[in-house]
């Protein structure tokens, strides 16, 4: 298992105040019995495969642009990582699930999981993506929804059935498992978000429940595409967000 992450995203930049260094830098001191793999920033090229120019031009105009390459670099360090056969956690900031090719929003400026999934194409055709964000990847889902090739799964998402209103931590965690039905791929990644956290904004899951919810994730890995997956840090702004993380890691190792 191998911690993707540099000390450049600790980096202050204009954003809202929560998404701060502390979401990197405390839970990357107690994830200190992993080895750390430091990635480069994206390329424009790597870039450019999800996001149109404008989109590229007004983040660089905004001065985030070296902060969100630098995510997406090792969004695609965590997925390479993967591809070879080792699990890995982009320990990363700004997160990317709201950002769709030409518009961002949700403290998001580049799409992390997109950007990384193409790169490593086609490789790694048949993808699965769970995110566990509290809130819904609409940035993902508009870059994918042609491509039959790719299954985006968020748990606790708004549905006809209204699902969400009835949740509790053992039907989330039903959902993760479902994610797997029906669909054959080679790699799964992870929208790691937190903020489902029980004192975060959901106010559903306990610390324990991300170890159940990462072993659940390594397990169907296992079984559909010989373990291949890789996680991103998305959404989680309480102090316990690295606890809530290592939780994650011990189940997902």
């Amino acid at each position: 298992m191998k911690i993707v992450y540099s000390r450049e995203m600790e980096r202050r930049y204009p954003t809202n105040p929560v998404e701060n260094a502390d979401r990197v830098a405390l839970p990357a001191a107690m994830l200190g019995e992993f080895q750390f793999i430091e990635p480069p920033a994206a390329s424009l090229e790597d870039i450019a495969k999800v996001h149109g120019i404008g989109h590229i031009e007004r983040v660089k105009g905004s001065g985030l642009y070296d902060a969100a390459a630098l995510a997406a670099g090792g969004a695609i360090c965590a997925a390479e990582l993967s591809l070879e056969g080792e699990p890995a956690f982009a320990l990363i900031r700004p997160p990317g699930h709201h950002a769709s090719a030409n518009r961002a929003w949700g403290m998001c400026y580049f799409n992390n999981m997109a950007i990384a999934v193409q790169k490593i194409r086609p490789k790694a055709k048949r993808v699965l993506i769970i995110d566990i964000d509290l809130h819904f990847g609409d940035g993902t889902v508009s870059i994918f929804r042609a491509d039959s090739n790719v299954k985006i799964v968020n748990p606790w998402s708004v549905d006809e059935s209204f699902e969400y209103l009835r949740m509790d931590q053992s039907r989330y965690l039903a959902q993760v498992k479902e994610a797997f039905l029906g669909f054959d791929c080679d790699i799964v990644g992870v929208s790691a978000g937190f903020d489902t956290y029980l004192e975060d904004w959901g106010g559903l899951l306990k610390i324990e429940d991300y170890k159940e919810i990462g072993r659940a994730i390594r397990d169907g890995a296992e079984e559909k595409c010989r373990g291949r997956r890789f996680a991103l840090l998305e959404g989680g702004y309480h102090p316990d967000l690295g606890r809530c993380i290592k939780s994650f890691i011990e189940g997902f190792r």
